[in-house]
């Protein structure tokens, strides 16, 4: 039996094409040139979406807090009193509820909070036994700013004087 040989191994030349690998100097240059313009853009922005976050998370958490508190009043029948941690430092050292039914006990603790203001009136809430405010006729608000970006979105958890805290965009 007779084998058959390709007519171009008879003439030395390869069958297959040589294979490069890799890419040139150029090639290099010009996707580094457009990573660091899409990363220039969006750097910015990126910045600006993490503060934004930080006051969301700080506002949802004094909002948690403040129906946290309004239920433990209505749970133990007392009055529960929130405040911050730090009276001097104000709300942005953390906050803490307490109730006369539980001594010596912290319903809820806050550590402080970080790259976010936190500015009020209130030197501290207190809900009566049923849910409400105590010695509030009008509501009671607290706006949550970022420390690193002023033009991240502002916040304003508001307390209603039936108890109720509602958060809303914008500085209040």
């Amino acid at each position: 039996m007779r084998t058959r040989s390709s007519p171009f191994a008879a003439r030395g030349m390869r069958t297959h094409p040589a294979r490069t690998s890799g890419f040139t100097l150029l090639e290099l240059m010009l996707v580094i040139t457009i990573v660091a313009i899409l990363a220039g853009i969006g750097v910015p922005s990126f910045t600006r979406f993490i503060a934004d976050q930080r006051v969301h998370a700080a506002a949802s958490d004094l909002q948690a807090a403040f129906w946290r508190a309004r239920s433990e009043a209505i749970r133990l029948n007392r009055d529960v009193v929130l405040v911050p941690l730090i009276a001097d430092d104000g709300w942005e050292s953390g906050w803490k509820a307490t109730s006369a039914a539980v001594p010596g006990v912290e319903l809820i603790r806050r550590d402080p909070v970080t790259a976010v203001t936190l500015s009020t009136r209130q030197a501290d809430v207190t809900y009566r036994s049923s849910g409400r405010l105590r010695g509030q006729t009008v509501s009671a608000a607290f706006e949550v700013a970022s420390k690193s970006d002023a033009g991240a979105k502002k916040r304003c958890v508001r307390i209603e004087p039936s108890g109720q805290p509602t958060i809303r965009d914008g500085g209040c």
